[in-house]
């Protein structure tokens, strides 16, 4: 690989860095796997942003970087907090976006000691997309 190349992706992945450390700075109460879910969204923001904005691929690495940041990350935190909603009210939980596209929904199971089991389900166009089982223990 020539070291143009090298450098290029170098201060690609610094933005990205750059972009994460930003944006998790912001939200104080950002859980871990929220930043988590955050900075993936940064990476494949950036990668896909880099590709598809051809006049310049350093502002659509910046662009995508942000956006998918804050759309991943903001699906995350959604999740988390229906399932730790439904599990300390030990009732169903639902968000719909304001569109009405996506939704949430998390529904107790069943207690183990001071934890609750959730199902947590994802909806896109009223079809379900992913569902899942979340151990939610009081902090």
């Amino acid at each position: 690989m020539s070291r143009l190349f090298l450098s290029k992706i170098l201060s690609l992945l610094l933005i990205v860095l750059f972009s994460v450390s930003i944006l998790t700075g912001c939200v104080p109460q950002m859980s871990e796997k929220t930043q988590e879910g955050a900075g993936f969204g940064a990476v494949a923001g950036a990668a896909l942003g880099a590709l598809i904005d051809r006049n310049n691929r350093w502002r659509g690495a910046v662009i995508g970087a942000v956006a998918g940041a804050l759309i991943v990350g903001t699906a995350v935190h959604i999740s988390e907090k229906a399932a730790q909603e439904a599990a300390a009210t030990k009732k169903p939980v639902e968000y719909v976006s304001e569109d009405g596209v996506q939704k949430v929904y998390a529904k107790p199971l069943k207690s183990e000691g001071k934890c609750e089991w959730v199902t947590v389900q994802y909806y896109e166009y009223g079809r379900l997309v992913k569902e899942e089982r979340k151990l939610v223990c009081p902090n």
